[in-house]
């Protein structure tokens, strides 16, 4: 790990010069945004620019120093009695503070196929074409006959990005005032954490309730406040994976809440006579990632428990079939043009959509 006035240094190098100047000019217009500049010079903007990227020793001795060194350092030394240019530094720290925070409870890409950024998302909405699933099938041919031409049935569904979603970070001026810079760091962290599981159930909602692509989504009702693995008197995770399987779809993900997980499937999950084996393990080792063919997500977020009628939702299915997701503006801070004084005032925001591909690669199982 290296200090502060080497990561300055390093920044301010000739063949890294212009990275510090793309910070600053998204602070001069109040914001600072990871996907479009950065200090690595990874961003979609920074892409189309042509900047050169910070070669990678030196991103890597600022990138473990920004994790570890708390905000307080930074915040503390960058004032004009201070290192004077720790400011491109600021923004950076910010911004990872957040990200790491978010990065715990968010899901997103573990029950998405993909997760479109920035870069490859053009306008505030875009289309996604879903092949109507069969129409490839292969005929059989006589030598010099020709194939019939196939034609294609195809569904169309909309990613939405009108629309974002936010949190403020709570500073108060006094904070800043008397340089309570721990205090500054527990509110970001604390609102990344929320927008992270704020996008897992957006996300988990879409997928759950399937309101876009081919086929119908397959759900049916678990035994009262019981979702088994194996062995419910109704419907249980062994059969959604058949369902799906008759199809054409080969599961691959069990969505579910810890406390589903805990309370019914992981206790009947193994084979007769042997039902505690999985116990065992969550009993040894905590909380198991996979069962069977299924790796295990969970998620204990708004949807996932419904309603208090509705104890939980656990959703078995094939991720690269079922979800797809985009981003823009991920993690952005908004107005927010001195990195220390404007934390007061600053927001966190993004733009989040998903849409289904095919229903019938989902199953939702909703305790009654």
């Amino acid at each position: 790990m290296i200090g502060i006035q080497e990561m300055k240094s390093i920044v301010e190098k000739e063949d890294n010069k212009v990275l510090g100047k793309t910070i600053l000019e998204q602070l001069e217009h109040g914001y600072f945004d990871n996907d479009e500049a950065n200090l690595w010079g990874a961003g979609w903007l920074q892409k189309e620019q042509r900047v050169t990227p910070m070669k990678q020793a030196d991103r890597e001795k600022i990138f473990e120093s920004v994790r570890k060194i708390p905000l307080r350092e930074f915040l503390a030394r960058s004032g004009t009695t201070g290192i004077a240019g720790a400011i491109y530094l600021i923004p950076t720290k910010v911004y990872q503070t957040i990200f790491d925070s978010a990065a715990g409870p968010d899901i997103v890409a573990d029950i998405s196929s993909m997760v479109l950024g920035s870069d490859q998302i053009g306008g505030t909405t875009m289309t996604v074409d879903i092949e109507v699933d069969g129409q490839y099938v292969p005929k059989k041919y006589v030598s010099g006959g020709q194939l019939p031409t196939e034609t294609i049935q195809t569904l169309t569904s909309t990613l939405n990005f009108t629309e974002g979603f936010g949190i403020n970070f709570r500073i108060a001026n006094d904070l800043i005032e008397d340089s309570q810079f721990d205090v500054v760091e527990m509110h970001l962290r604390n609102a990344g954490k929320e927008m992270g599981e704020f996008a897992s159930n957006e996300a988990a909602t879409i997928l759950a309730s399937a309101p876009d692509g081919d086929g119908t989504k397959n759900t049916g009702a678990a035994e009262a406040s019981n979702t088994y693995f194996v062995g419910g008197a109704t419907n249980d995770v062994n059969d959604a994976i058949i369902a799906n399987l008759d199809d054409g779809f080969v599961s691959d993900t069990l969505l579910t809440t810890h406390h589903a997980a805990l309370h019914s499937i992981l206790q009947t999950s193994g084979t007769q006579y042997n039902e505690a084996d999985l116990w065992s393990r969550y009993v040894n080792g905590g909380w198991p990632t996979q069962i069977g063919p299924l790796n295990i997500v969970y998620n204990d977020t708004a949807y996932m428990w419904h309603t208090s009628a509705v104890r939980a939702s656990t959703v078995v299915f094939t991720k690269e079939k079922s979800l797809l997701t985009g981003r823009k503006r991920w993690l952005r801070i908004e107005n927010y043009s001195d990195p220390v004084r404007d934390l007061v005032g600053a927001t966190v925001t993004a733009r989040q959509d998903s849409v289904t591909i095919y229903k019938d690669s989902i199953y939702e199982i909703i305790e009654a």
